[in-house]
């Protein structure tokens, strides 16, 4: 095949054909190689079949929220006028982005109070923006007064403050972001602003790997042309090398632009892998045409050239093309397109290696130049040393092998947002933020499927959303039980989960249409969500939170025990505000006797309020005292007064003969107070047991409002405490997801496509060699040196704590192509005269390929080298290792192969063509 290219190659027109058409393929393909889009969502990295990413993605569809970039803002300023009327206008400008589903702050979040006629109002928590310091200040104690809004939208010390900006299913994350960017900026220019949430991280990831590859590649193509030219003084023969090298690039990329794919942060750094990796097919054909030129004719050195390396150099190409293509064995889409169309390349980059550069040798009549920097002396020593003192080498072989496969087992896998980004980097401070102000910017979803009308349901969904709380590293959590218990507050006075259907009925039918509870409840109240919000970042802390959530999940009682309820709900109410619990003193108050005092005058007290407020709907008479009088008497009924002990305490306390003498309706007043009454009573013995309980807990509360509000709280959870049996609830479905546990499972698919990967690779390697050689132990023996150069950088890996993450996975494919290509050379040059000792093939071989094999190493290690310059995580990962992995592979090759090698010659049709047309030893 090779001796008819060579033929037809010779023919002076053919050859400018061939050039011609090249030219104006690779040119046309890259034409459409630069309006190729970027695909810059992070998720597309998560395997689709995994039934966790299914359920990800319907949980997004059915409640949004999941996909939310996060705006923090370091304002001491917070509490002023004009910062406040800057914060408006953020937040109403990022509401009207059309890719926002809504955006929200302490602006515009919903706050529940109750309304003058016994409901519930829904309103802004910051109903009117202050226009001087007093009003402001009345805002800032408004806002600080809400305890689920301290800590998520406003930091603890009231120095910082979120605006959280909800996308939509189908937003494009990277527009999205930029344009919430430019509003914020608009307005906070002079501040401090954190940008979190996935939105802002996968945009920042994407932007600096581009960038990075704007900025390095120019230095990575100058560093490889200075290595071209310091190895062959011929700025020709350089500028050809990686011509090829570029049109193969813009094939690939052209190809996928006429296939309607995107470009993706994989694929960002193809163009110096093939500029590194590809520029190897040309470097040996420029490399064998100058050895053959110097003393022969320029026609007859390309016919000895291409029929002495192109067999070689093809199976080289081949072997790389088959590591890329075992991307293919992978479930990630993003990274088998990666391998596709980079084999794509490599393998466009050695059909115009052997087919472009001979030709444009033959048109231009390029004469030979001699080697500028004498690389086979002392690789040829290197060689005979190993050939000669197989023993040795072998032995130290074999120890390094044994010691690299011990660190090899100590690799991780390890995905997080950390994977992608180095600290100190935009996304990592933003990070560092969020944890400290606001408890973190990751989250946790916990999908609950059951009847939520059902108030016994809904405690269920409170208990566990409160053993949940208290899993050490989650930071706090948002559920339905939430703003249904603040509004059950409102109407009752108490809060807690409401006692019946319709109570829950009615104030479901209250919240409709609100955005915030929509995210929490579907509209047939049979699924709802837990949020459960992570002070944590890294890989290890956060799978072991999502360890302890799913064993609480498949360990937890599914009997409701009242008491047990009552001191988890009680204990997550104190880790909430920071108040130290003794478990076993919490425990033995809610067991003992709590508030068995005389509650009637506390009772009278909060009568005496209500009926001073606009839901008392009865005029009683005017003289002075008569509504502490009847509040008294109403008090000394007792606990839940029926109509007729009403009726009794009106008329002794005012002095009628009869309830009839009564200047309004008896039926309006038991209407109006007999709930009231009842609720006054629970909430006073709640309040009492709630005193009791702390003092005998050794509770220490907050002072001020916070305390009295937590005490509340508390008092609301002792509320029929000792009146409730245990239950079992309907049945209820709790699912956990979130990005953590898609970490998870993008790891188990990194592993596990790293074997298939690995193994398609090796299988597809040592095929093609042992086709190419027919000989499978030949095949083997070529494939020795990529075998150990892999057992050396995964072994580097394990020592040095290097995770195995997306951009690590690639090493071992790229390990394999490129690698590999240097022993395929080694092996066919390898011949050892008759007579003459088997060292001397090391040597012959060793010479041959000295300068073309250190020349790509080099070139390649060089070239990812400059990766590690960037800011990308990923792409220095990779830039480092695979750097190492080729000089790596270029040293194992002059050291295995002879001290493994056992013939005079190995044959084959790479060495065949190469004796036969009389290739030099």
């Amino acid at each position: 095949m090779m001796d008819a290219l060579a033929k037809a190659l010779l023919n002076q027109r053919v050859s400018l054909a061939v050039v011609v058409f090249c030219l104006l393929l690779s040119g046309a393909l890259a034409v459409l190689a630069v309006q190729v889009e970027q695909d810059d969502d992070l998720l597309a990295f998560l395997p689709q079949s995994n039934p966790d990413v299914r359920l990800f993605s319907e949980i997004n569809q059915r409640f949004g929220g999941l996909d939310v970039a996060i705006v923090a803002i370091d304002a001491p300023d917070l509490w002023t006028p004009d910062f406040l009327t800057s914060l408006a206008a953020v937040t109403a400008a990022a509401d009207d982005i059309e890719e926002v589903a809504y955006a929200v702050s302490i602006i515009n979040v919903d706050d529940i109070t109750p309304d003058e006629m016994g409901g519930i109002r829904w309103s802004s928590l910051i109903d009117r923006l202050p226009s001087n310091d007093l009003e402001a200040e009345f805002v800032r104690d408004r806002v600080m007064s809400r305890d689920h809004i301290v800590g998520r939208m406003v930091s603890a010390d009231g120095d910082a403050v979120i605006v959280y900006c909800f996308l939509g299913a189908e937003s494009d994350p990277r527009v999205t972001a930029e344009r919430i960017r430019d509003v914020v900026l608009d307005e906070f220019a002079d501040h401090e602003i954190f940008w979190g949430g996935a939105p802002f991280i996968s945009t920042w990831i994407y932007d600096t790997a581009k960038d990075d590859m704007d900025r390095l590649t120019p230095w990575s193509v100058a560093l490889i042309i200075f290595i071209l030219l310091v190895t062959f003084r011929d700025v020709r023969g350089a500028v050809l090398a990686l011509l090829t090298t570029g049109m193969g690039i813009g094939v690939s990329l052209g190809t996928m632009q006429l296939l309607g794919l995107r470009y993706n942060i994989v694929l960002s750094s193809m163009p110096v892998i093939l500029f590194a990796v590809g520029s190897a097919y040309a470097i040996h054909v420029l490399a064998h045409y100058y050895r053959h030129a110097e003393s022969g004719d320029p026609a007859e050195a390309l016919r000895l050239t291409l029929a002495g390396v192109g067999p070689p150099v093809l199976a080289a190409g081949l072997t790389t093309v088959a590591g890329l293509l075992s991307f293919m064995a992978m479930d990630i889409e993003p990274m088998r397109v990666f391998g596709q169309f980079t084999a794509l390349g490599i393998f466009s980059t050695l059909v115009f290696s052997l087919t472009f550069v001979p030709a444009v040798i033959r048109v231009t009549g390029m004469k030979a130049k001699p080697p500028g920097v004498n690389m086979a002396a002392p690789t040829v020593a290197l060689a005979r040393f190993s050939a000669e003192r197989r023993l040795a080498v072998v032995t130290v072989l074999l120890a390094g092998v044994v010691a690299a496969t011990f660190f090899v087992s100590r690799v991780q896998t390890r995905m997080d947002n950390a994977a992608f980004f180095d600290s100190g980097s935009e996304p990592d401070l933003s990070e560092r933020f969020l944890l400290e102000h606001f408890g973190g910017s990751q989250y946790l979803q916990v999908l609950v499927r059951g009847d939520l009308r059902d108030p016994v349901v809904l405690r269920d969904v409170q208990r566990t959303v409160d053993e949940m709380s208290l899993v050490r590293g989650v930071s706090a959590t948002i559920d339905i039980t939430g703003p249904l218990s603040q509004a059950n507050e409102a109407m009752e006075g108490i809060r807690r989960i409401p006692d019946s259907s319709q109570k829950i009925g009615l104030l479901f039918g209250l919240m409709t249409g609100n955005k915030a509870v929509e995210q929490l409840i579907d509209g047939d109240r049979t699924e709802a969500l837990i949020q459960l919000q992570l002070g944590a970042t890294r890989a290890e802390e956060l799978s072991r939170i999502l360890s302890d959530v799913e064993r609480y999940l498949e360990q937890r009682d599914l009997v409701l025990r009242p008491v047990q309820m009552a001191e988890v709900h009680i204990e997550a109410l104190c880790r909430r505000h920071d108040v130290a619990v003794d478990r076993g003193k919490l425990g033995e108050a809610i067991r003992g006797p709590l508030g068995e005092g005389d509650l009637s005058e506390v009772v009278a007290q909060m009568l005496v309020v209500f009926m001073g407020t606009d839901e008392f709907l009865v005029d009683l008479p005017d003289e002075p005292g008569v509504t502490e009088a009847f509040a008294r008497a109403l008090a000394a009924a007792g606990p839940a007064p029926d109509a007729d002990a009403i009726l009794s305490a009106a008329t002794t306390s005012m002095g009628l003969e009869s309830i009839d003498d009564a200047p309004f309706l008896p039926d309006d007043l038991v209407f109006s107070i007999e709930t009231p009454a009842a609720e006054a009573w629970s909430q006073a013995a709640g309040l009492a047991k709630a005193r009791d309980l702390v003092s005998n807990a050794g509770l220490t509360l907050p002072e001020g409002d916070e305390g009295e509000r937590l005490m509340r709280y508390i008092a609301g959870s002792l509320t029929g405490l000792h009146r409730e049996a245990s239950m079992r609830p309907p049945e209820v479905e709790y699912v956990v997801s979130g990005l953590p546990v898609l970490y998870r499972g993008l790891e188990q698919s990194v592993t596990a496509n790293q074997f298939k990967s690995l193994g398609l690779a090796l299988a597809l390697v040592f095929v093609i060699l042992s086709v190419v050689f027919r000989s499978p132990l030949t095949g083997l023996l070529a494939s020795c040196p990529t075998f150990l150069t892999l057992l050396a950088v995964y072994g580097a890996m394990g020592a040095l704590g290097v995770h195995l993450d997306i951009g690590t996975s690639m090493l071992a494919s790229l390990i394999i192509g490129a690698g590999v290509d240097y022993a395929v050379h080694m092996v066919a040059a390898w011949r050892a005269p008759e007579g003459a000792p088997r060292s001397a093939g090391a040597v012959a071989a060793a010479r041959t390929t000295a300068v073309a094999v250190w020349t790509n190493a080099i070139m390649v290690a060089a070239g990812f080298w400059v990766l590690t310059l960037g800011d990308a995580r990923p792409l220095k990962n990779v830039g480092m290792l695979t750097a190492s992995a080729m000089l790596v592979a270029g040293l194992t090759t002059f050291i295995a192969i002879p001290a493994l090698a056992r013939k005079r010659s190995y044959s084959g049709a790479a060495t065949l063509a190469a004796l036969d047309h009389g290739e030099e030893t």
